[in-house]
């Protein structure tokens, strides 16, 4: 679809941008001067350096060797690192952050370079894709599960569009479970901690004969919540953000000849939770939805909801000043929220050598994701914002609901050409997914089905009774994305690396994408209970007449080729330079909100253009140990950003995810190991982040409604911290061998504060056009950064205890027990409200392992 191309950069930006540049190459030029420094042997020499098998270009290479920006964590670091779900990455991966869509745990949304949705939707896909076994996992929903057996997990930054395709602008993410082996053996390992943890793991390989080999592997994990519930309700003292998960993965490799093999890994996880209640942390009066916050505020809630016996004289007040006053894992909450997630999925990998330089290879992938939720949205005990799903009437209180279903299929054939100076990759790629959303209630001011007899002082309060008859005449219900989406993809990809010599070689490679987006929309709003009585349809149909069945259908079309081209110099076996420029491109599509013409509107694709430098090497230094230094210098152009902000509709004013923005980031990561000796390890990561809009206007009504166009181009990119730090040091006693071998590490995760909100610099503007107040001005403003925080873990690792095949552990995350931000619901100037999330608290445990 045609785009805009907008002005180009001013030149005082451009020019700081080539100065910085210019820096960076200096500073990566510099970490090859090392003194008194030989180049060694990978893995050998002094220390421990790791070589790492990585998949980066779809073959298997050492990362070290690949001309490509990727942090790589073998599975013995991910046990030392006590690495056990998606949100431990974040604190050991320079630029790489992982958060959660609103505030379930069960969606997380991952964050390379700057890069990550504004939005989660079925409809509107993530910038750095999860791929299990080389197979896409899409929609987000339930993509956490999977962090048990795994051989390595690796963090590819920058876009990726060549060889994963489309959806990959801030890189991917791959996660490589373990192979069957050819020997029987395995491992049990059982964990013990606080918040009554009980986990248990294990795998184990069954060598059926030379052609089968089997894996069987499991994990169980439960644990209490962190939260609690201190509001004097009916749910008092329930531990919110528990976790209650099971796993339980099949693989079975086929050797059938020496040139074929066949690998077949099937998958099922499941998590039933009480999920994590957000912490309000500011409230904004002017602008709530229909005046309904400031009418609690202001007393309306004794004169329109007095049978709920809540005293309503600044009860919003009383209710922040009471959780400002506790601690952030103390909360009180009037809603039982709830997430639940099933995944199921086939990955399968057939590999045939058709002849010493010809490869023929299919990865075909299937799954399955159901996921229902139940969210207070407020955080307070207050009926004020929550979802839940119309089910509640009948009697399943979880909701909304999310369904979907993947099938994809991807074609490669691989070759050495021109006595291997040559190597090739060149293939095709089918996806197709089907979803469905059912039955999402945002509900204002609504009972919640979860109320107990007794709630809120009425005698014999009945939910069921509440929900059919009671809030008919008071509660404001609005329906959440309804209806069914249909998403298809189609590639073509070919890429090359040509060696010139020992010191040069070419990476080039091409890749054209199609993808077709399908939506059916249903969309309810008003009043009215939950069985639907005074709720009335909001689709209208291109006439702006009210849609045949409340069902509009939209499809779109789109299609780009993307492109990477790098050259790599090897001066020597261990240091590699190199220079690349590659693009991206994220699908576009439709918004699954809208209502009417202007909400549905397709949004169109966008893409990314990055240049990098970098290089990587390895170091002996004499009289000192064994260095690892790895380096990265980037700067990327960021196109037809898609935004989800206010647009003028066929009744007035709504939102709709639109090609917003252009903006350019730019930074640069380290990622250091030093080795002293054989018994000492320590490594530090570091990430500069430097992320501003060139151009984004951004709609707002005035206090009289009338749409306001405003430029929001000194706005912020949310989330991403400018500047952080992850370090750890490991330290192996000197015992001998019959002992078994013991390890002592720490680590600590470092940031400095980052922005919650994008256009907060528009909040004075804003305040005089929409009537605020001072008082929530000043609300409003103190929400806009999370403060900068440090986390410390430490572990005790003791390996073969007594010479035994025992392995214990013991560990403590989070040791200073820091309150910090990682995600939340910044919507202070919609709704009315912020309410974070903060990560977990200290926790302690320890766990025993054995191995046979």
């Amino acid at each position: 679809m045609k785009k805009n191309s907008g002005p180009l950069p001013s030149p005082q930006r451009t020019s700081n941008t080539h100065l910085q540049l210019a820096s960076l190459a200096l500073a990566i030029a510099s970490a090859n001067c090392i003194p008194n420094a030989v180049a060694q042997e990978r893995g050998q020499g002094f220390g421990l350096l790791e070589e790492i098998v990585v998949t980066a270009r779809r073959r298997e290479e050492s990362a070290q060797d690949i001309p490509v920006a990727v942090t790589a964590m073998s599975e013995d670091f991910l046990r030392s690192q006590n690495i056990t779900e998606l949100s431990d990455l974040g604190t050991h991966v320079p630029s790489f952050r992982v958060s959660n869509a609103g505030t379930t745990t069960n969606t997380p949304v991952l964050s390379i370079r700057g890069q990550r949705p504004t939005d989660v939707s079925m409809t509107l896909d993530q910038a750095v894709p999860i791929y299990f076994a080389e197979v896409v996992m899409t929609p987000a929903e339930g993509s956490n599960l999977s962090m048990y057996d795994l051989e390595n997990v690796q963090v590819l930054k920058g876009p990726q569009g060549t060889l994963f395709g489309r959806n990959s602008t801030g890189g991917a993410l791959l996660l490589s479970p373990k192979k069957p082996g050819t020997e029987l053996g395995g491992y049990v390992e059982t964990k013990l901690g606080d918040y009554n943890l009980r986990s248990l793991e294990g795998a184990v390989d069954l060598p059926v004969n030379e052609v089968v080999q089997l894996r069987l592997a499991g994990r169980t994990l439960e644990r209490d919540g962190y939260q609690e519930n201190v509001a004097d309700n009916a749910l008092h003292g329930e531990k919110f953000w528990d976790e209650d998960s099971k796993g339980l993965r099949l693989s079975m490799n086929l050797e059938l000849s020496e040139d074929l093999s066949n690998l077949l890994m099937v998958s099922y996880d499941k998590n039933d939770m009480l999920g994590r209640v957000p912490v309000p942390t500011a409230f904004n009066y002017s602008t709530s939805v229909g005046g309904m916050l400031n009418s609690i505020h202001n007393g309306g809630l004794g004169e329109n909801f007095g049978f709920l016996g809540i005293s309503a004289d600044k009860s919003v007040d009383e209710a922040l000043a009471r959780q400002q006053s506790r601690s952030v894992h103390e909360i009180e909450t009037d809603f039982m929220s709830r997430d639940k997630v099933e995944n199921q999925m086939v990955a399968n990998t057939t590999m045939y050598n058709l002849t010493d330089n010809l490869s023929l290879k299919n990865v075909f992938g299937y799954r399955k994701v159901e996921m229902s939720s139940a969210t207070d949205i407020d955080g307070t005990a207050l009926p004020m914002f929550g979802t839940l799903s119309t089910g509640a009437v009948t009697l399943d209180p979880v909701g909304p609901k999310t369904t979907a279903e993947q099938f994809s299929n991807e074609i490669q054939l691989l070759g050495h050409s021109f006595d291997d100076r040559l190597e090739w990759i060149v293939g095709g790629y089918w996806y197709d997914m089907q979803g469905t959303t059912e039955d999402g209630v945002t509900q204002i001011l609504g009972a919640n089905p979860d109320w107990q007899e007794g709630g809120y002082g009425l005698a014999g309060f009945d939910p069921r009774l509440a929900v059919l008859d009671l809030v008919a005449e008071h509660s404001l219900t609005q329906i959440s994305p309804a209806g069914d989406v249909h998403n298809e993809a189609y590639g073509f990809f070919g890429e090359g690396t040509f060696t010139f010599n020992e010191l040069w070689a070419l990476t080039v490679g091409l890749r054209q994408s199609w993808d077709k987006r399908a939506v059916t929309v249903q969309n309810y709003s008003g009043f009215g209970d939950l069985d639907g009585g005074m709720l009335v349809c909001s689709v209208t149909d291109v006439d702006g007449n009210p849609a045949e069945n409340c069902e509009r259908d939209e499809s779109e079309t789109y299609s780009s080729p993307t492109w990477r081209a790098s050259l790599s110099y090897t001066p020597r076996a261990e240091l590699m330079m190199y220079g690349s420029v590659s693009t991206g491109y994220r699908a576009g599509g439709f918004n699954l909100r809208g209502t009417d013409n202007a909400t549905l509107q397709p949004f169109d694709e966008e893409t990314v253009l990055t240049y990098e430098i970098g290089q990587k090497s390895d170091w002996e230094i004499q009289g000192v140990g064994s260095v690892r230094v790895n380096v990265a210098a980037y700067l990327q152009k960021y196109n037809d950003i898609q935004k989800t902000q206010g647009v003028v509709t066929d009744s007035g004013f709504g939102t709709a995810t639109i090609n917003a923005a252009k903006a350019e980031i730019k930074g640069f990561e380290a990622d250091i190991t030093f080795a002293p000796t054989q018994n000492l390890l320590m490594t530090l990561g570091y990430s500069f982040v430097d992320a501003g809009y060139d151009e984004w206007d951004t709609l707002v009504q005035d206090s009289s409604g009338t749409p306001v166009l405003l430029d929001a181009s000194n706005g912020d990119f949310t989330y991403v911290p400018e500047n952080s730090v992850t370090a750890s040091i490991r330290y192996t006693l000197p015992l001998s061998s019959k002992w078994g071998e013991v390890t002592a590490m720490a680590s600590v995760y470092w940031q400095d504060e980052m922005k919650t909100y994008a256009n907060g610099d528009l909040f004075d503007e804003m305040a005089v056009l929409e009537g605020w107040s001072s008082e929530d001005l000043a609300s409003a403003q103190s929400t806009l950064d999370a403060d900068a925080y440090e986390v410390w873990n430490v572990r005790v690792d003791w390996h073969n205890v007594m010479g035994s095949n025992f392995d214990f552990a013991a560990f403590v995350n989070n040791a200073s027990d820091e309150e910090y931000q990682v995600g939340g619901l910044n919507v202070i100037s919609s709704l009315g409200l912020f309410a974070p999330t903060y990560g977990a608290p200290r926790t302690v445990g320890a766990s025993l392992r054995y191995q046979f």
